[in-house]
């Protein structure tokens, strides 16, 4: 990967719809360039899908929240299991302190958070804690 690869990555993830014309004009190169570049990095596996973003005030689902789950280490894969499986977590990481997962979270209110993730993720064999942290704003969103 170059240094063109690498800007084409930014410019896509910034906005995914950009045509190769555009890409190509940024770059400096061959819309059909742009198009042979693109079809590579998803060879190699570093462009796994293309995507949309929503906005989440247009939808019920406008509480957003991260969870600091500390585990059993002996349970961590029934609780990847949970996080893996529940629509209301958008992501999830294995981290290293001060819990042992991270995973963001997006339902409509508080009773909600509690009532579909944290009283089952709670009632999971292993989970020694959970830390909530609620959103007020959003300052960023990347991709």
């Amino acid at each position: 990967m170059d240094d063109i690869d690498a800007t084409i990555l930014r410019e896509l993830q910034r906005d995914g719809k950009m045509s190769m014309a555009a890409l190509g004009s940024i770059v400096g190169v061959a819309p059909s360039t742009v198009y042979k570049r693109i079809e590579k990095l998803k060879k190699a596996g570093i462009i796994e899908r293309f995507t949309i973003v929503t906005n989440p005030k247009c939808f019920e689902h406008t509480l957003t929240a991260f969870l600091n789950i500390r585990v059993d280490p002996d349970e961590k894969p029934d609780i990847e299991d949970f996080i893996q499986s529940h629509p209301d977590i958008l992501g999830a990481y294995e981290v290293l302190e001060p819990g042992d997962f991270f995973a963001k979270i997006r339902v409509q209110n508080i009773t909600e958070l509690k009532r579909s993730i944290l009283m089952p993720l709670s009632d999971l064999p292993g989970v020694k804690e959970i830390q909530t942290i609620i959103s007020v704003r959003e300052i960023k969103r990347q991709g």
